[in-house]
């Protein structure tokens, strides 16, 4: 099941790179004080576009933020994602439409931002299985996960060194079921981890941070629900 308003499907030309509101499409957000979202086109779990998507974010009908083509959704990607943390509660609203005058169509996927955390100065973590820096999360059925040291696809992250993540689910008191990994997470994050899960059943799930083989490293760790 997909969490309210996590995403809308669009089509449209001649918005004036979405400036237009008759030609763009919009969908309304309701944001917390302080709370950090990841909107877009490209880079987020359902996301996908056609064309040269344009996203652009309103408060109160003043523009906040906007985004034509994203780097962090690849080398010439001609997608979008906006990142926004809002300084006031309230409604916002997302504006889509596509570059100039030109036709598009794209799916745009809502990430919140649940946490951040340190995990500083790890060493001798054997591949992320010993001396790791732990946390613990709820989660619920249903929801996407996104665990990441990669501050490219990941608002808020970052590493030093060669990050490694692992993710184990609560069964019987004990986090002994380990259910993803993540060593290296691709072109954008070098040698940063991410992990995008599907949550099957909710619970606690615990996130272990650690470094790729017997290497140091350190990491703020980023968790997004999507």
């Amino acid at each position: 099941m997909k969490n309210e308003l996590a995403f809308f499907d669009y089509s449209a030309s001649h918005t004036n790179s979405a400036q237009d509101p008759d030609n763009s499409a919009s969908s309304e957000i309701s944001l917390t004080k302080g709370e950090t979202v990841m909107l877009g086109t490209c880079g987020l779990t359902d996301s996908a576009f056609t064309g040269d998507t344009y996203l652009r974010l309103y408060g109160s009908s003043v523009q906040v933020a906007a985004n034509d083509d994203s780097e962090s959704c690849g080398l010439d990607s001609v997608g979008s994602r906006i990142v926004y943390t809002a300084p006031v509660a309230g409604i916002y609203t997302l504006r889509a439409g596509c570059f100039d005058v030109g036709a598009c169509s794209g799916t745009v996927a809502l990430s919140r931002r649940k946490a951040t955390f340190a995990a500083p100065s790890l060493r001798n973590t054997h591949d992320a299985t010993v001396n790791t820096f732990n946390k613990q999360y709820y989660f619920n059925g249903g929801e996407v996960l996104r665990v990441s040291t990669c501050g490219t696809t990941a608002f808020g992250a970052s590493a030093s060194g060669d990050t490694l993540l692992r993710l184990f689910q609560q069964r019987n008191g004990g986090y002994t079921t380990e259910v993803a990994n993540n060593d290296n997470a691709g072109a954008l994050c070098s040698s940063a981890a991410e992990i995008v899960y599907a949550i099957p059943s909710a619970g606690y799930y615990q996130i272990r941070v650690g470094c790729a083989a017997n290497t140091a490293c350190g990491a703020t760790v980023a968790v997004y629900i999507e």
